[in-house]
């Protein structure tokens, strides 16, 4: 694991970027946000090209003096540190979704400098509203997942999890790696192994993403579907599993890469390199919603292969069950043998698939 790692809860939204139309004010991430808007609402807005980030941290009892404020202890980060400034940082935010419940991985600041005591700040863009991290606003430094990639979930309420705090260390009071906490070690390499869009530096990436939702919505309601987060999401981890095994019965040595690049699995087939993406679908699988980055990739790509579970029954809306299906393996897969409707990216299976 990256050395020096912090987990900060904040409270969710969209972009992080100020008071937005779309994205008027944190949900959730302590009692202030609920009647004021919280300072993390501009961890995302650059401000003389820097990210300045906030996240409340929760009050020891011996802190609940004006004299001694809250303070980030830097030496739960780097054992023994006794400065009031941290460099080189990996601070990865975490918020709890208010539609579907549970806590994931909504951004990080890749190399942060961290305060032990909340900064002042003059700034007007930002409400003058003071922080606790900073990060150069280039490159990844400042990584925020859009809406569809937010996909990492946090444990919460158990031995080793995110526990009440909105602060969450990988060093216990004594200066020892945690014990029974390895989500923090997986959080690390998927954070500095991510590959795809960064919503903070190009915000169509979200919409897109949101096009796609939208496209897949639209196909599932096409055919007497009810669609909603929760079930997409149940369809869509049934999908992998039922592709998952497929492949390693075909000896395709599947390895799972969806939260960090454009395709589903690397298999190898033939000693190279083969990419699956892998589509779910209560419909009757002739069409698909793609994002752009998956067409890019599968037009780049003549060693893609498509994967879908088609005609999936659905039981339930708050805690689906899914059940039956067919599948199609196009192995390879020529994007260009179907129809692909620009911008909304639904792909139609060639008929001849099927037969």
């Amino acid at each position: 694991m990256t050395k020096r790692v912090l987990f900060a809860r904040v409270g969710w939204m969209r972009w992080y970027k100020g008071v937005q139309e779309d994205d008027s004010r944190p949900i959730g991430g302590g009692a202030y946000n609920e009647t004021e808007i919280g300072h993390e609402a501009f961890n995302f807005l650059p401000v003389e090209n820097r990210y300045l980030g906030y996240f409340q941290p929760q009050l020891q009892p011996q802190e609940r003096q004006e004299t001694n404020p809250s303070s980030i202890h830097l030496e739960r980060i780097e054992h023994a540190f006794l400065g009031n400034k941290l460099e080189h940082v990996l601070v990865i935010f975490v918020a709890r979704n208010p539609d579907e419940g549970g806590q994931y991985i909504v951004g990080w600041y890749l190399d942060a400098t961290v305060y032990r005591y909340e900064q002042k700040s003059t700034l007007k863009a930002r409400r003058q509203l003071g922080y606790f991290l900073e990060t150069a606003a280039v490159d990844d430094f400042g990584m925020l997942l859009p809406l569809g990639r937010r996909s990492f979930r946090v444990p919460g309420g158990v031995k080793g999890g995110f526990g009440r705090a909105n602060i969450c260390y990988t060093l216990d009071d004594h200066g020892s790696p945690k014990e029974n906490s390895p989500w923090m070690a997986d959080a690390a390499e998927y954070v500095t192994s991510y590959g795809h869009e960064n919503a903070a530096t190009s915000p169509e990436s979200a919409t897109d993403q949101d096009i796609a939702e939208v496209v897949e919505v639209s196909i599932e309601s096409g055919a007497g579907c009810q669609s909603n987060p929760r079930i997409r999401k149940a369809v869509e981890e049934y999908s992998m599993q039922w592709a998952e095994k497929r492949l390693r019965k075909l000896g395709l040595k599947p390895r799972d890469t969806h939260k960090t690049e454009s395709f589903d699995f690397l298999c190898t087939s033939g000693g190279a390199d083969l990419f699956v993406e892998v589509k779910g679908t209560q419909s009757d699988g002739t069409c698909i919603s793609l994002t752009p980055n998956e067409v890019a990739h599968a037009k780049q790509y003549s060693n893609s292969a498509l994967f879908i579970v088609y005609d999936v029954k659905v039981e339930g809306k708050r805690r689906p069950k899914v059940t039956g299906g067919k599948e199609l393996l196009l192995m390879p897969w020529d994007i260009a043998a179907g129809k692909l409707a620009e911008r909304s990216y639904t792909f139609t299976v060639p008929q001849s698939a099927f037969s």
